[in-house]
């Protein structure tokens, strides 16, 4: 048993991560929340880095853009099973989500609003609504939450004694279970970075978004955080390689000549007549024996750096899980594109969820508020639940119609998926109440534009039976002529009795 304890001397059994092997950063030793992490200087840090890459990046921007376009956009669709009240409370909701009714400052609809809340989401880590008197909402951006006037470090305010747990976190005031109870609002001075208290405000009052990551977080982190060091080197190596090629674009000329090349003036100086100006047009140049000319260029960029780029702007959009095929159309193929698309619908799931669950705490409140306003009527047994409406989103329409549509009508044939289905994920609405309805207002135009023509007696050939002229219309007799037999037996029966 000698050679096992002299392999454990050897070899050290454990996990490799937790080891300082000298040949990388030293593993690190601190373990706390994600609002330890990134607290005061170093959130205002963070958020400024991601709203700097949004503004002046066009990657960063477009990203964010495309993500808003799959995540935001759902059509409102009532499903109380009451088609008077559905049709009340689809009317309602038109109206509430308008700037006017919507939006405090009046600027933004709905739409607009949760596009703008779902951008500031992603850069700033969460954001928050406050409910006001009459059924709006106000904005309030992430940097406006923070903690009031004589909170310490640890959360706690000043002179204080006893309070292990911090109650204040960012400016979030939370019970012993982590639950928020108030939400400490600031605005902006005319100076730079100054924050005033303004209120604060009951967390029954605030509709937060954000994304989260622990299950003891407080505040959300933004999901750039990982690739903002990666968009500001991105970034900057498009600057260089711009200025890089800016430079090559230039004419430099350079020319060789022997080194004992003398003078040609009689008083021993240099001839001044080698200076070549390429702004009036073609020269021609009369160089002497071992004299060379040639432009001085580069390739700029060179295919390493643009391979290069392209894997960083890859791991870039990665952070909001959007494939390389949407930045980059022809990057694959028909089938890449397709199921890149089928990943990415499935990632981003949890965001819509989020979407959808703000704007579903957003509609219960209207309601009850319109109601105390007179603006709707509710039936009585009518309860301010989401399994009332649905929210659909926006449809993906047919890459390949022939085949697709092909498809989509043999699994209604089969029984694998409804009409409803398949309209509300090509069009993003509801087949019940938007396609049916037309479809039986276009058949009666139709028939009024097309009326059938009369009734003609069918003319078969003989020995044929006659054709009926509509559906379901009995058989007209045959156009067979009468046997013999038939005509003496109607002969005889006209015979008069001996």
């Amino acid at each position: 048993m000698d050679w096992l304890n002299e392999s454990q001397d050897v070899v050290k059994f454990g996990y490799d991560a937790v080891e300082d092997t000298g040949r990388r950063k030293s593993p690190s030793r601190v373990v706390a929340s994600e609002d330890k992490h990134l607290r005061r200087n170093n959130r205002k840090t963070l958020n400024a880095s991601a709203r700097d890459c949004r503004r002046n990046f066009v990657v960063t921007r477009w990203a964010i853009n495309k993500h808003i376009d799959f995540v935001v956009d759902h059509k409102f669709q009532p499903n109380t099973g009451n088609k008077a009240f559905d049709k009340e409370l689809a009317e309602f909701f038109q109206q509430a989500s308008k700037a006017e009714n919507f939006d405090i400052s009046g600027r933004h609809s709905l739409r607009a609003f949760m596009r703008l809340a779902e951008a500031a989401r992603i850069v700033d880590g969460d954001f928050f609504a406050v409910r006001q008197r009459g059924g709006f909402l106000q904005a309030i951006e992430s940097d406006r939450v923070r903690d009031p006037e004589g909170v310490d470090s640890y959360g706690r305010y000043m002179g204080d004694v006893g309070t292990e747990e911090s109650p204040w976190t960012e400016g979030v005031k939370t019970n012993n279970y982590g639950r928020p109870q108030l939400y400490a609002i600031h605005r902006r001075t005319g100076h730079s970075n100054q924050f005033e208290h303004e209120r604060n405000v009951s967390a029954r009052k605030v509709i937060p978004l954000g994304f989260y990551d622990r299950f003891d977080q407080v505040r959300g982190v933004s999901p750039l955080a990982s690739v903002i060091n990666s968009l500001k080197d991105l970034y900057e190596s498009y600057d260089y390689a711009l200025a890089k090629s800016k430079v090559a674009q230039l004419f430099a000329l350079s020319i060789q000549r022997e080194q004992d090349w003398g003078a040609d003036n009689d008083d021993g100086s240099m001839a001044n007549d080698r200076e070549v100006r390429f702004d009036k047009g073609p020269q021609l140049l009369d160089l002497e024996p071992g004299e060379e000319a040639k432009f001085l260029s580069t390739n700029t960029p060179g295919e390493e750096t643009a391979a290069f780029w392209q894997e960083m702007t890859g791991l870039v959009l990665k952070s909001l899980n959007i494939p390389y095929s949407f930045f980059q159309e022809n990057h694959t193929n028909f089938f890449g594109s397709r199921s890149a698309l089928i990943l990415y619908l499935r990632a981003v799931q949890k965001d819509r969820d989020a979407v959808t669950g703000f704007m579903n705490d957003w509609l219960c409140w209207r309601l009850k508020v319109g109601q105390l306003k007179g603006e709707i009527k509710m039936p009585a047994d009518f309860e301010c639940d989401p399994k009332n409406w649905m929210w659909i989103p926006t449809g993906i329409q047919y890459w390949d119609p022939s085949k697709e549509i092909t498809a989509d009508a043999k699994a209604i044939q089969l029984g694998l998926r409804t009409r409803e289905e398949i309209r509300a994920e090509r069009f993003g609405d509801d087949w019940h109440t938007v396609v049916y309805p037309k479809l039986k207002v276009e058949e009666e135009m139709m028939r009024e534009l097309q009326p059938e023509p009369e009734f003609v007696p069918p003319q078969g050939k003989p020995g044929e039976p006659a054709k009926p002229n509509k559906p379901g219309e009995p058989v007209k007799p045959t156009n067979q002529p009468k046997s013999d037999k038939a005509k003496d037996k109607k002969d005889e029966s006209k015979e008069p009795s001996k």
